[in-house]
């Protein structure tokens, strides 16, 4: 940059005034697919591109008479261990969910915990507040014909919104 802060050079020349822009989509529903739900980010910049497909982690399968799917392997290991032929999925982290579920479930019955122990930890209520709170903006920004939707926090400490409101730029 030079002394008054302004860009120099070829980036300068082609720099048109315009930082960028962005479309945000979120919605829980959607038609029957290969995976339960579609979990894609997408960049395109001036001198490349990134994608991102968290649903599929990069493993599909294609099989005469079945078609073919995404499988994610590091959820569920439905194989045996090749010497011992006995179950090792124990260490996949969908077997570990399960695993911390019922620990914690565990617990609480047994007056060792209470469940606003686990938030932040597991995915409760108060975990995935803020995550669902998006969704559902997204879903009533779709709804309205892509209105811009609003998370609304109590203050600006608060960490979890309280409503959302559909903004008016007219």
């Amino acid at each position: 940059q030079g002394r008054e802060g302004r860009q120099e050079g070829a980036a300068a020349r082609s720099f048109t005034g315009s930082a960028g822009h962005a479309v945000y989509t979120s919605s829980w529903i959607a038609a029957r697919a290969d995976v339960h739900s579609q979990q894609r980010w997408f960049y395109m910049g001036h001198g490349g591109e990134m994608s991102v497909d968290q649903a599929h982690r990069g493993y599909t399968v294609a099989q005469d008479g079945k078609g073919f799917a995404s499988v994610n392997p590091l959820f569920w290991k439905p194989a045996r261990d090749a010497l011992t032929r006995e179950f090792t999925g124990q260490r996949c982290y969908g077997y570990l969910s399960f695993e911390a579920f019922v620990d914690a479930a565990a617990a609480c019955n047994a007056g060792r915990a209470a469940p606003e122990d686990y938030d932040g930890v597991l995915p409760t209520v108060a975990t995935t507040a803020g995550a669902t709170a998006i969704l559902e903006a997204g879903r009533r920004s779709l709804d309205a014909s892509g209105r811009t939707m609003e998370l609304v926090y109590a203050d600006a400490a608060a960490e979890t919104p309280v409503g959302i409101r559909a903004l008016d730029f007219s």
